[in-house]
């Protein structure tokens, strides 16, 4: 059996890998969009997104308690625990899915209202409707990509997502430069993720033969009990994670236009993809602390441990990323697509602020990891209470534009996130006082503050301003290796990085040997 270090590392190196090259794929596709259909069909397909985000509420979270009741199955290599799991799995995503569509056909006839001056966007009803479709069709397979993550086997899915992803990109960028044609860019979108879950279900199948017999498998009611239990906690887990992530294009389209909207998509895109990455490398490690969690439940100082060394990955990735994207975006989007798409410098501010708070968020990637999802069950709608009204105050009653939107999202991140993460986290699987950790996390987020007005005083004092492919090239590079020195230089004392030296060191040791 594999240790649970080197699964990270597979899993980990195949997210990675398959992320990154899906990340060069949609900025291709995005670059070709742009140019064949504008600034408008752009906005339209970032409001689809957030639509259907909203739709998603009917998952209800059902799939990360199914994904925690399969670890210790998994690991005892209790077959019939898991194929019966994995029965009710599949009836309960077919129903959604069904839900999902119904409610799609339902909010298609109210599309127009979300956008200002909505009814000038021709087919916009028919369109949302294609988009749903392709959002519809993964329900009827993608519990089997829960299984293969849960078994600490996501580089299954990483290869599937890869192949699938870019057969979808080439078939898109063909669609949009000989047709013109959106209509065929959401078709193979449709198609492509059909196929990907057909495929992967196949796969699922050879690997774990047993679940064939799935239909006559019971869940233990003990289980069937505990997954019932964690499902009402993320009922409210989802309904904030929706409305943070779903509401800030609705409330651009409605109040500010979809032309807006599209020129924030293309940062946007950017940003999710890099999301998308992150989320990736940390959930194929999550499967490795849930194993740890039922394995060692009681040695709770390794588990401290490793949770430890774990805020600091996520704090030295989301840092580098977020201090780069300030520099990189300006003359990156002129270069790309020309200073008419440019956003102001205090929103790009506010687009790195934002990201850096929603993903350093180490007490939330292992509250899945331990199965707390019954502490979100009041901490998640305080979460979408604040954010939707304080964004919405903002950019109604001020004159901030976008900015008051995302200053909303990143006021009610702290207000709520900053402690309240870390507190159903500590007290549910750890059971020792957060202090020490809280601190460390104020000390993180204020030592990315510094930098980050250090780095808008160095750019300004500099005053360089990149033009041309090799020149923008060239200062991307530069940028990036003045923030690694920056972060390995402020960190030099920290245990984290005392931590991640002494693994290089391991490694390159063994490759000696």
């Amino acid at each position: 059996m594999i240790s649970r270090r080197k699964a990270s590392i597979r899993n980990a190196s195949a997210a990675f890998s398959t992320q990154l090259v899906m990340m060069i794929g949609q900025f291709a596709v995005q670059t070709v969009f742009v140019h064949t259909l504008g600034a408008k069909y752009l906005g339209a397909n970032g409001l689809f997104n957030n639509l259907i985000t909203f739709l998603s509420f009917a998952e209800l979270g059902i799939g990360s308690a199914f994904s925690y009741a399969l670890y210790k199955p998994l690991a005892e290599k209790d077959e019939d625990a898991v194929a019966g799991i994995m029965a009710l799995f599949r009836k309960v995503y077919n129903a959604i899915g069904l839900i999902i569509l119904a409610a799609g056909l339902i909010l298609s006839l109210f599309v127009p209202w979300f956008i200002q001056g909505g009814t000038s966007f021709p087919h916009v009803r028919f369109y949302f409707i294609l988009y749903l479709l392709s959002t519809v069709v993964s329900y009827f397979f993608t519990y089997n990509r829960s299984l293969l993550i849960a078994d600490q086997k996501s580089y299954v899915d990483s290869l599937n997502q890869f192949v699938f992803s870019v057969g979808r990109y080439i078939f898109q960028i063909i669609f949009l430069l000989l047709f013109n044609s959106y209509v065929g860019y959401l078709v193979v979108m449709i198609l492509s993720n059909f196929l990907s879950n057909l495929a992967i279900t196949i796969r699922s199948h050879k690997r774990y033969p047993y679940l064939k017999t799935a239909k006559q498998e019971q869940v233990d009611p003990v289980v069937l009990s505990e997954i019932k239990h964690n499902v009402v906690g993320t009922i409210s887990s989802k309904v904030g994670a929706i409305v943070v992530s779903g509401t800030d294009n609705i409330l651009i389209s409605k109040f500010l236009g979809l032309t807006l909207v599209g020129l924030y998509s293309n940062y946007a895109l950017i940003m999710t993809s890099i999301t998308r990455l992150l989320t990736q490398v940390f959930s194929s490690v999550i499967a490795s602390f849930g194993n740890l969690g039922v394995t060692e439940k009681d040695n709770t100082q390794k588990q401290l441990d490793m949770f430890d060394q774990f805020t600091y990955y996520n704090a030295i990735s989301v840092f580098f990323i977020g201090l780069v994207s300030f520099a990189f975006f300006p003359p990156f989007i002129r270069l790309w697509l020309g200073d008419h798409y440019q956003l102001p410098e205090s929103t790009l501010f506010f687009i790195v602020i934002n990201f850096v708070l929603g993903q350093f968020r180490p007490a939330l990637n292992m509250v899945n990891a331990y199965g707390l999802f019954w502490g979100y069950r009041i901490k998640s709608i305080v979460e979408a209470v604040t954010n939707f009204f304080l964004s919405l105050a903002l950019v109604y009653f001020t004159k901030m534009g976008i900015d008051g939107v995302l200053l909303g999202t990143i006021i009610g991140n702290l207000l709520v996130n900053s402690w309240w993460d870390p507190l159903i986290l500590f007290q549910g699987a750890y059971h020792v006082s957060m202090r020490r950790f809280y601190a460390k996390y104020w000390v993180y987020l204020l030592t990315f503050g510094g930098l980050l007005m250090a780095e808008h005083l160095l750019l300004n004092l500099i005053g360089y301003v990149p033009s041309g492919l090799f020149a923008v090239v060239g200062f991307g590079i530069t940028v990036c290796l003045v923030v690694v020195l920056a972060l390995l230089a402020v960190f030099a004392k920290t245990k984290g990085q005392r931590g991640l030296i002494a693994g290089v060191k391991r490694v390159l040791l063994r490759q000696k040997a």
